[in-house]
């Protein structure tokens, strides 16, 4: 019956996919242009001979151009012209969008430019982000972004959000920049077989370009996006904002077709347990590959075989003393990618998808997903087969993991979306479905809500989830209102689920004004009142939260914020903090107080700190973290931090440390070659582990990566990290070289 089932929905999918691909195939655009928001408009200019992209601006085409001028300031006075003159040309050919950016400054010596790596802190040089929504729904685009040394970095703007996550995207294009007397130029190059895009003889986009003058603090934009749509950074995703690029005709987008092979080859020496004499040695070499299809000019399919992840960076180390699961986030590129489509439900919170939980236990044998649009509708699907090796794929041993994300605009700021995810084995199965709706209104101001049921093969198993939110907030005050419930036995397999059996009602306020005190350097005052109230399904009080913030934003991002905080949690069934510690069933209140300051990282040296202090069920407990970066060059920085919780419990082991220690470096010869190191210690594992990744770019698009791995375990427990005494074994060593080349078709 299962067996019948798995077939059934591989059967489904192929369906979907020949269906999607079919209604697809109009030519005409279709989704309606949304209003302009402002008169800025640019027309881009159409030229038989490209421009060499080498940050000169002495290609003759670019004289005949007019620039557009007129930035005008988002922070930190909203509104006001900006205080460098920037200028930008726009032409395109058949195949490529031309940018050339001219940005005037009257102390060239004080721009910053320090980030080599792609992908990197470009935010703490001077930096300049370009916006392309392709499709003029004015809620998705393509965010492109480069420093005043032409390090790139990309993103997908979904929904008008933009997190961290946003930029795995990884696009192929060519920038390069110069430093002069007079400032920085750049010239950018976008294949627009990079884009997705609708069908038609001529097209528009909307368009978005910021500059950021670092040391200033400063961000300006074309068109004017004004801070009640967000300050700095956070205005960028304000796509219904955008001003629109005209005059695109009879471009030409190209097969779409990428293929991504890779071979890998290592060693992995591991100790079988901590008595043993020797290391076990495993010859690690395979094959596999990616492959990116364009089914059409809005639709794109991504399939994989033999997927390997060797080049992930490591998860940086996290200690537990509370009840529930932490949160790792998701660093797999093939799962990142457009992975804002993909969300459903509160983030890092109650999740009905964390791709994370695929290829937890075994490896990912293949996979396809398919993302774009198809007339109003924005379309995920996601298919992966796990299992042992390769010859399982599709056998009983293996597991089928399915995922299908639909949503679609309904006015003009409103969303409706549904998410199907499906495990499938042998004997067993679990299964998600939820719908989700939201709409935006005045600037930033949104409600939304979203519920999803599970059913298992175990009955008991099946149990559903919701929420309801509504946000009011400009650039001066924000209030919030959440209610969350979440079942007892909720537990969508491909999604995260920190608590459960639990309704949760949240409300929050702040009011953030701008102020001028005299000759200090404060530019906002923010305070923020917090309170939340978790019960079970059967209405019995679980935890209560109470929280008042005072922060102080100074005006080169340097802030400082003091914190207050009440807090009650019932214990219905005891938990262990550490395997020796037992915290017993019971009724808990206790404060806390933490003090924050934060410098400018963008500085040549930054730092951060906070410290808190307070009751810890019946004890006491105090954080101390400090973390200090020294940016020394273009080649060379480094990051240590170090963070040690002290607790006090009245309880048999209830006395202890928890500390971590880490130090990053990053190192660069070129845009193209880097390496970063990643060393970390803690006390309660008492390992000592290094990571090492070196990453060649050695052709756009293609990497060759060495990854190095190191374990040592302190057999001996002391108090200082530095005991000559202490027993130190290696536990594990792993030594990996992947090459990977990209053929565009």
């Amino acid at each position: 019956m299962q067996k019948s089932i798995r077939k059934l929905f591989i059967v489904v999918l192929t369906s979907i996919l020949v269906s999607l691909y079919t209604a697809s195939r109009p030519s005409a655009q279709t989704f309606d242009p949304v209003s302009s928001p402002t008169a800025n408009q640019v027309t881009a200019v159409y030229v038989d001979t490209a421009p060499r992209i080498d940050g000169h601006l002495d290609d003759a085409l670019w004289a005949d151009i007019e620039p557009i001028t007129n930035f005008i300031q988002n922070w930190p006075e909203d509104g006001a012209a900006a205080t460098e003159k920037t200028e930008v040309r726009i032409a395109y050919d058949r195949d490529n969008l031309y940018f050339a950016f001219k940005f005037y400054d009257r102390n060239p010596e004080l721009i910053r430019a320090k980030n080599l790596k792609r992908g990197g802190r470009n935010d703490r040089d001077d930096h300049a982000y370009i916006a392309l929504d392709t499709y003029l729904d004015g809620r998705n685009a393509y965010l492109f972004e480069m420093n005043a040394l032409g390090t790139q970095d990309d993103a997908t703007i979904t929904d008008e959000r933009l997190s961290i996550d946003s930029f795995s995207w990884d696009a192929v294009y060519e920038s390069e920049t110069q430093i002069d007397d007079e400032g920085w130029s750049m010239e950018v190059s976008i294949p627009f077989r990079q884009l997705r895009f609708p069908k038609g003889d001529e097209i528009e986009f909307g368009l978005m370009i910021s500059r950021m003058i670092n040391r200033k603090n400063e961000r300006v934009m074309w068109p004017a996006i004004g801070q009640e749509f967000g300050n700095s950074f956070s205005a960028l995703p304000a796509v219904s904002q955008y001003g629109r690029l005209k005059g695109l005709k009879n471009i030409r987008r190209g097969k779409n077709i990428e293929i991504k092979p890779y071979v890998i080859t290592g060693l992995n020496e591991s100790r079988p347990d901590l008595l043993s004499a020797d290391l076990d040695s495993d010859f690690t070499r395979d094959i596999g590959g990616e492959l990116k299809y364009g089914i059409s000019s809005n639709l794109t399919l991504d399939l994989t075989i033999n997927t390997d992840f060797a080049q992930v960076e490591a998860d940086n180390v996290q200690l537990n003393l509370t009840r529930f699961s932490l949160f790792f986030p998701e660093k797999r590129e093939f799962f990142l990618e457009r992975a804002g489509l993909f969300e459903h439900g509160n983030p890092r919170s109650t999740q009905t998808f964390f791709s994370r939980r695929i290829g937890l236990t075994d490896d990912i044998l293949a996979g396809a997903r398919m993302t774009g649009q198809v007339n109003r509708f924005s379309v995920g699907l996601l298919n992966i087969e796990e299992g042992e090796r390769i010859g399982d794929i599709f056998g009983p041993s293996s597991v089928n993991n399915t995922v299908a994300r639909v949503r679609t605009n309904i006015l003009p700021r409103a969303t409706v979306g549904a998410i199907f995810t499906n495990v499938q084995a042998q004997e067993r199965y679990n299964r998600a479905a939820g719908v989700d709706a939201q709409y935006r209104f005045f600037s930033k101001s949104e409600v939304t809500g979203w519920v999803t049921q599970v059913w298992d093969t175990v009955d008991s198993l099946s149990d559903a989830a919701g929420h309801v939110s509504a946000r009011y907030q400009d650039d001066l005050y924000m209030a919030r209102a959440q209610f969350t419930s979440v079942g007892r036995n909720y537990n969508p397999e491909l999604g995260f689920v920190r608590r459960r059996d639990m309704r949760s009602y949240n409300g929050s306020a702040s009011f953030r004004p701008l102020v001028h005190i005299g000759s200090l350097p404060i530019r906002r005052i923010a305070a923020q009142g917090s309170y939340s109230y978790i019960e079970s399904q059967q209405g019995r009080k679980q935890s209560t939260r109470s929280e008042i913030e005072l922060r102080a934003e100074f005006d080169r991002r340097d802030n400082f914020t003091i914190e207050f905080q009440n807090r009650f949690e019932r214990l219905d069934q005891l938990f262990f903090i550490r395997p020796d510690a037992e915290i017993p069933v019971g009724d808990y209140t206790f404060s806390t107080i933490a003090l924050r300051g934060q410098t400018d990282s963008s500085r040549r040296l930054f730092a951060t700190a906070s410290v808190s202090s307070g009751g810890f069920f019946h004890g006491d407990r105090t954080d101390i973290s400090a973390m200090v970066g020294f940016r020394h060059s273009q080649y060379l920085a480094l990051e240590a931090r170090a963070k040690q919780s002290r607790v006090d419990l009245p309880i048999e082991n209830g006395k202890f440390d928890a500390t971590t220690l880490s130090l990053n470096i990053l190192a660069a010869t070129s845009r193209k070659l880097f390496g970063e190191a990643l060393i970390q210690y803690d006390n309660f594992t008492r390992n000592l582990q290094a990571n090492i990744r070196i990453d060649w770019i050695h052709t756009p698009g293609s990497d060759l990566f060495l990854v190095f791995n190191t374990t040592y375990f302190f057999a001996r427990d002391t108090d200082d990290l530095f005991d000559p005494n202490r027993n130190v074994i290696l536990t594990d060593r792993v030594g990996i070289a992947k090459v990977t080349y990209l053929v565009m078709l």
